[in-house]
């Protein structure tokens, strides 16, 4: 029996790339469409490669999250999203459902955790399902398991890199469970994370290869006063001793790059089951915005799944 695709997309991470990727384009109103039509363009070519069962797409909700409030720096380096990039964001939230996708927005949860919150909870509606995360945000790694892959977009859909957990060790050293751990030590600018003072992501790397997770290492190192999984050498001591003077706020780091996977999503495996699609609305709906050549894409009078598309 084949098992059954589940395609979760990362809303904002997508349509940021593709604001970002695309030229200036524009319709007859005047209006930016550009991150719009790149959106669209992406999602239509992973439902061609994956051909899922269902579908869903994951948007941030302004007014932030626990990690804003624990740590002020969090994310605090980047630009405020791009003015012409703002209503296209709620053109492709109102475009979706009209296609017969599935939309979570959730406040108080970043798109990132609504994403493990959708594969957590479908996980336990559905079996033999298995899941494909198109994002162009590598903290999506960290669900990688022998369910869940994750399809992560470069310069555009086209260079795409599909990440099992065998990828994943291959290119970070470590495990995918091990990520936010990864991060914590070593840090992520991309969301302001500063990391441990003097670990890089040689030594990150290195101590979770020895220790397993960053609870293990400090268990072990305050059950021993000599010696703990990294060993007893005096480069050992010195990473001891830094885990140490930093152990609160490396923790913190953990919790704050770990996605939360308890959001309130409801019940993804009928929310999300892609039945037939609904063209001649989704067809209006791109038409007005000037998007022929993705209007074209779409089959024509209800075809479910099985027709030009799904």
């Amino acid at each position: 029996m084949n098992n059954k695709v589940f395609l979760v997309i990362d809303g904002n991470s997508v349509a940021h790339r593709a604001f970002h990727a695309m030229p200036a384009l524009t319709n007859r109103k005047g209006q930016a469409v550009g991150a719009i039509h790149g959106f669209m363009l992406a999602f239509l070519r992973a439902a061609e490669d994956f051909c899922p069962d269902y579908a869903a797409v994951c948007f941030d909700t302004k007014g932030g999250t626990f990690r804003d409030k624990e740590f002020t720096d969090y994310k605090s380096q980047r630009p405020p999203t791009a003015p012409d990039l703002i209503p296209q964001l709620k053109a492709i939230q109102d475009i979706l459902p009209q296609i017969g996708v599935a939309v979570f927005a959730v406040q108080g949860f970043e798109a990132d955790d609504l994403i493990a919150s959708v594969i957590a909870a479908a996980k336990k509606e559905i079996d033999e399902v298995c899941f494909y995360v198109l994002t162009g945000d590598y903290d999506s790694l960290q669900l990688v398991d022998e369910r869940t892959k994750a399809f992560i977009i470069n310069r555009g859909i086209k260079n795409a890199v599909l990440y099992d957990s065998a990828k994943v060790k291959e290119k970070f050293g470590v495990l995918p469970a091990q990520i936010p751990a990864l991060k914590a030590l070593a840090g992520d600018a991309s969301d302001n994370i500063p990391g441990a003072p003097g670990i890089g992501p040689k030594a990150a790397v290195e101590i979770l290869d020895k220790c397993a997770s960053l609870e293990k290492a400090f268990a072990e190192i305050e059950a021993s006063k000599d010696n703990f999984c990294f060993g007893a050498s005096a480069r050992a001591r010195k990473i001891k001793n830094i885990l140490l003077q930093n152990k609160d706020d490396i923790l913190k780091f953990q919790k704050l790059t770990t996605m939360v996977s308890d959001a309130p999503v409801g019940a993804p495996a009928e929310k999300c089951a892609l039945k037939n699609f609904p063209a001649p609305g989704a067809s209006a709906a791109l038409l007005g915005l000037g998007l022929v050549g993705i209007a074209k894409r779409l089959p024509r009078n209800g075809v479910g799944r099985n027709g030009t598309l799904f």
